[in-house]
């Protein structure tokens, strides 16, 4: 809803409710070969989330200068049963927040955008982690932020888009593994203060816009800088729990991430790229551990680069796009996951379709 108050400034208020219902039936067997042939039930699970939430929120914008606060209610009954046991055991909870946030933006200058916020961050724990196969609840709290940005947008000339900004996330709870090493059956646990600092650019330069012309070589980058990401307040390791690891990097944070494109297009009809990913060194436990131990569940994780491609050729007469993708096209194989022993990368994976609309 728009409104107008003379001169002073104008306003649009935004609001909206959502009801969100999800069922689960999982079902594992593990095979016991020759004993069965299809494998032995280990778990049979029914699960539920019915999930309900509304926003409000009004952008007030005086002359070059838009404020727009707002506020979002969440709450989620969360249900797990049981079917293996006899009686079936059965545990419901729900997780209610209040979720605040105000951002900013001045365009007042040329071509160009300054923007700010503060949000307070939410994410409720799954089905499975905060109620037990016999029923019970687990005190397993939603991961509760504060999150900070400032950045800039701007097209200093035609054909050039940049984007930078610095952020902040400011963790009271964040969830993590009780045992990062403890292999299949670990279980969450509410990992208490972190903090994430760091800065993103990203940028896209098209010839097509600078020449007018159709023909368009285009180079596009997303980087991300992340030169703090640690454990904070008092913390002790959930793998030696005598050693303290206030500090130490959190697990499977790369402090730089890196995606590079170089493309061709034309008009609508064609676009092409080949895009280069680089991932830095990650820690696979909260010790930091950097030589990898016997069974691969410590160590760090090497950087790496992988290299993918796409096409899509567009039929307009037909409502039809054909494409092609190539992922990791060197086939180059690197440690992705320590958690559970050593994980592989994927391998080359070539995929080829189409899109039809009607």
């Amino acid at each position: 809803m728009n409104y107008d108050a003379g001169t002073s400034f104008r306003g649009e208020l935004q609001a909206g409710v959502r009801a969100h219902w999800e069922v689960q039936k999982r079902r594992q067997e593990n095979g016991d070969l020759p004993n069965s042939r299809s494998g032995v039930a280990v778990e049979v699970n029914e699960r539920r989330n019915d999930a309900y939430s509304g926003f409000v929120q009004n952008r007030f914008i005086f002359g070059d200068l838009a404020i727009t606060p707002g506020v979002r209610f969440e709450r989620i009954k969360i249900e797990r049963k049981n079917l293996l046991a006899s009686p079936a055991a059965f545990g419901s909870t729900t997780v209610s927040e209040v979720i605040p946030g105000i951002g900013v933006a001045y365009s007042g200058l040329p071509r160009t955008t300054i923007f700010a916020g503060v949000h307070r961050g939410f994410s409720p724990p799954r089905a499975e982690d905060i109620i037990s196969n016999s029923g019970g609840v687990v005190e397993l709290d939603s991961e509760l932020s504060w999150n900070y940005e400032i950045g800039v947008r701007t097209n200093p000339f035609k054909g050039l888009r940049l984007d930078g900004a610095f952020f902040r996330l400011d963790y009271e709870n964040q969830i993590v593994p009780a045992s990062l090493a403890g292999g299949v059956g670990a279980t969450l646990t509410n990992g208490g203060e972190t903090l994430q600092q760091g800065l993103e650019f990203s940028g896209q330069f098209d010839s097509g816009v600078v020449f007018e012309s159709p023909h368009n070589i285009y180079i596009r980058t997303a980087y991300t800088w992340l030169p703090i990401a640690e454990f904070s307040g008092v913390r002790f390791s959930s793998v030696t729990p005598s050693i303290s690891i206030t500090g130490n990097r959190l697990p499977y944070v790369p402090e730089t991430t890196v995606t590079t494109s170089l493309g061709y297009s034309y008009t609508n009809v064609f676009d092409a790229f080949i895009e280069n990913v680089y991932v830095g060194r990650q820690f696979g436990d909260d010790l930091n551990t950097i030589n990898p131990i016997a069974n691969g569940q410590r160590g760090a994780i090497p950087s790496q680069t992988y290299w993918n491609a796409t096409a899509n050729y567009k039929v307009e007469k037909w409502k039809t796009t054909f494409f092609i993708t190539a992922k990791n096209i060197f086939d180059r194989t690197f440690i992705v996951d320590r958690s559970r022993g050593i994980l592989p990368s994927h391998p080359r994976l070539l995929q080829g379709g189409l899109t039809v609309k009607f």
